[in-house]
């Protein structure tokens, strides 16, 4: 009978631990379903013509987040024509995003570089960043950075609309400099068109956590189905 129980206590262990890692790499591996949201939005873009950006002159909308970490996902941002141009029209900009230092860009944390757009007509939309995931921390200041090249290009408005928030997200004002980045001073009426999108990273596991969690689960079970079943023989 001893004989028995050992191999039946053997066999049972066995399949308890097949069983915990098949359901445990099943949950694991599950996709997550989080999807972007906007955070900030000043959209659509409803001028002609809108703030002048170029490799000295650039704008800036500075934010802060809010209390969930989140991860950027893309940015959207409405650009036109430079003043005088045919279109279509190839434009060269740069969309990058800063940390900030009372109350301006600070240090330079992701950008796109210079990039061609080609611009079909005024009033266009343009997403950035989208390839490039980065994580914000929580309750903390940064800046989206427009510049272009010496050929300039306009950053479109939503005239005196003031951007709206939402998860805690709060907007915090538009800035331009006229020298690069070297200083920046507050710029009026600027309400330019923009979209922010991120991804929360707290409310599903990552893969690995929802693994030992699953596995630990399904082996403590398994454990105390043995306990029981041994104690009945």
């Amino acid at each position: 009978m001893r004989t028995f129980r050992k191999k039946l206590k053997g066999h049972m262990t066995r399949t308890l631990v097949a069983v915990s890692l098949a359901l445990g790499l099943a949950l694991g591996l599950q996709p997550s379903s989080l999807q972007a949201g906007v955070v900030i939005s000043n959209i659509p873009n409803t001028v002609t013509g809108g703030s002048t950006v170029s490799d000295v002159i650039w704008k800036a909308m500075l934010f802060t987040t809010g209390s969930t970490p989140t991860q950027l996902d893309k940015v959207v941002v409405g650009l036109n024509p430079p003043t005088g141009a045919t279109l279509p029209d190839t434009s060269q900009v740069k969309v990058s995003l800063f940390s900030v230092l009372s109350g301006a860009p600070s240090a330079e944390l992701l950008t796109t570089g210079l990039v061609s757009v080609n611009l079909q007509a005024t009033g266009g939309l343009y997403t950035f960043l989208d390839d490039s995931p980065f994580s914000l921390a929580a309750n903390t200041a940064y800046a989206l950075v427009l510049a272009s090249d010496a050929s300039q290009i306009k950053w479109g408005r939503n005239r005196d609309v003031t951007p709206t928030t939402s998860e805690g997200f709060q907007y915090d004002t538009f800035i331009g400099s006229d020298n690069s980045g070297g200083t920046w001073s507050a710029v009026s009426a600027l309400d330019n068109a923009v979209e922010i999108y991120v991804v929360e990273t707290n409310l599903v596991p990552e893969p690995s956590t929802l693994l030992l969690l699953s596995m630990g689960t399904f082996g403590g079970l398994g454990l105390c189905v043995f306990r029981g079943r041994s104690r009945v023989v």
